[in-house]
């Protein structure tokens, strides 16, 4: 019920998770329903094809823009083309990039000025993610989509959604800057954003995630239980100390200071993921605690919220302030 209270009114998903084990430890979507009344509901519930639908669970088969949480993902990719020498990037940022005809600009279009790879990520600039995307080679991007399992099956037990980005050989320069920033055609899970982001806290391992940890009869007795297991590695030790660096950042000098100065430190990533030729977007944040031990994960969507730091930081903040005992 605290989880659920986390969102308040709003649409949107939460998953909270154990990184080490895959045991999700909670899972929220809304719009909810009441299990007592599902009879009664259950005809109208199956005609309701609206953006009410209380039957879609959103943590797991509703397909979102990820928006600047994407970045996660074009980050490695570049770390991956680059050796990890990613100290040696530089960009000046005026609010937009422009390749051409094509034009990326920053969140309300703003200026972040001279950066570097990290601050980038931390300030979360699409206009030097978009040049860093364009720099990265099709084959290492595509290799790095294929190992994060976009458009594969997940090791999931439960209905789900595959998630897609695509780059091909013949993927337009626009196309490119968009998928850098997590736009365009671009959709994932809030499930599946979270696996990649348990991998990153459990040095690049993915464990299955599950639901269930034990079954018991009328008295008591166990009759299945259910334990952890490794699915497979998604990327390496050393890159996941530098992601975790990056997303440490992002809480320290970045988009997630809500998360700042705390008794714990958390990593994590935000997004403001448009939807809509309006600039209208949803809220996401994704991350994990405590940094340097990770033992929970948390990921949050809040439907046309608006910006991630704002909207779904405040949530992570209540989520991981309950686990850890914080008053």
């Amino acid at each position: 019920e605290f989880y659920s209270k986390a969102l308040s009114a709003r649409k949107g998903a939460i998953i909270v998770s154990n990184p080490k084990t895959g045991e999700i430890l909670a899972m929220v979507s809304k719009p909810d329903f009441d299990p007592n009344n599902i009879a009664a509901e259950w005809d109208s519930m199956l005609a309701d094809t609206s953006d009410d639908a209380k039957l879609l669970n959103r943590a797991t088969q509703g397909l979102y823009p990820p928006g600047s949480t994407f970045k996660i993902v074009t980050a490695l990719a570049y770390l991956r083309d680059n050796n990890n020498s990613y100290q040696s990037y530089k960009y000046s940022c005026n609010g937009r990039f422009q390749n051409g005809q094509d034009v990326i600009k920053c969140y309300h279009g703003e200026n972040h000025g001279s950066l570097d790879f990290v601050t980038s990520f931390a300030k979360s600039c699409n206009s030097s993610f978009a040049n860093i995307g364009l720099s990265i080679k099709q084959t290492t991007f595509k290799d790095t989509l294929d190992d994060l399992l976009f458009g594969a099956e997940l090791p999931l037990t439960f209905a789900y959604s595959k998630s897609s980005a695509i780059y091909t050989p013949s993927t337009s320069t626009s196309d490119v800057m968009q998928l850098s920033i997590g736009q365009g055609t671009t959709q994932i899970t809030p499930i599946h954003l979270n696996m990649i982001t348990c991998a990153i806290a459990n040095d690049g391992v993915l464990m299955k995630p599950y639901l269930v940890k034990e079954v018991k009869s009328e008295e008591g007795k166990v009759v299945a239980s259910f334990g952890s297991e490794s699915y497979k590695n998604l990327m390496t030790k050393e890159e996941t100390d530098i992601l975790t660096d990056m997303m440490v950042a992002v809480v320290e000098k970045g988009t997630a200071s809500k998360l700042k100065g705390l008794s714990y430190t958390a990593a994590g990533k935000t997004g403001s993921a448009e939807f809509n030729s309006e600039s209208d977007s949803h809220a996401w944040f994704t991350g994990f605690a405590p940094a340097d031990d990770p033992e929970v994960c948390v990921t949050i969507i809040v439907e046309n919220a608006g910006s991630g730091g704002s909207y779904a930081v405040p949530i992570a903040k209540r989520i991981f302030d309950a686990y850890f005992g914080v008053e």
